[in-house]
């Protein structure tokens, strides 16, 4: 049996990392405080190859993530914000190629999907009214950018709630959990960066790489097991509309 390749092992790997990077960010300079956030994802990464990782468009999402630490590095240099943005755009575009992938076969009620929708619509809005009131510290392109990236974040976020809302699988959970823990990672780094509440470090850290594990759960732990519950959805939806 790998020792390395077992949940516990992958949870005591994620408990010192994340250890690692709260203090980082208490007793380090912020520089320090990336460069351990960047060794950390790098070894994440180390640790999935060693486990044989088999989805390349994951392994190139990670990839990703990891590049983009790099340009966080440098935020403070001319174009950084919006490079490091636009990769991290890039990376939920992949995610949400995985999903289009998985869920192209199969449709929700088009009363569910119009909620879905409706539910999309009023988080870009949101969205878009957070960060205009950021928008005095932000220049044109960097609001352009965040914009863009927050857009591809509800995206993301609503193909894979549909994704689980469609598969009674283990794997799908983990799928939505990572997924959404990355981006809930990016905007408590928005909020820390723009709003200055500086707690929010701590969370994105915590969420980073919580997001991480879940990923490791998703890849190696749960075999592909997706049986579709679309019609007990639409069912219950259609008997609650007809009552």
């Amino acid at each position: 049996m790998n020792l390395l390749k077992t949940k516990h092992t992958l949870q005591i790997f994620t408990l010192i990392i994340v250890v690692l990077n709260i203090a980082s960010i208490a007793f380090l300079d912020f520089f320090s405080s990336q460069v351990v956030n960047l060794v950390s994802s790098v070894l994440f990464l180390l640790y999935f190859s060693y486990n044989n990782i088999k989805d390349r468009l994951l392994t190139v999402f990670i990839i990703l993530l990891i590049i983009a630490d790099v340009f966080d590095l440098y935020y403070l240099k001319p174009y950084m914000v919006e490079t490091y943005t636009m990769i991290k755009l890039l990376a939920l575009s992949i995610l949400s190629v995985v999903l289009f992938k998985r869920l192209k076969s199969q449709k929700l009620d088009n009363a569910f999907t119009a909620l879905f929708l409706v539910i999309i619509l009023i988080n870009i809005l949101i969205g878009y009214k957070t960060i205009d009131e950021a928008a005095s510290v932000l220049n044109n392109s960097q609001l352009i950018t965040i914009q863009a990236y927050w857009v591809t974040c509800i995206l993301t976020g609503s193909l894979a709630a549909k994704y689980y809302f469609l598969n009674d699988s283990k794997k799908a959970v983990y799928f939505v959990v990572f997924t959404f823990l990355f981006i809930f990672a990016d905007l408590s780094s928005f909020i820390a960066n723009f709003f200055k509440v500086y707690l929010f470090f701590f969370f994105e850290r915590i969420f980073y790489f919580l997001g991480f594990m879940c990923l490791g759960y998703y890849l190696f732990f749960f075999k592909k097991n997706e049986n579709k519950k679309a019609v007990v959805y639409n069912n219950k939806l259609k008997s609650s509309l007809d009552k």
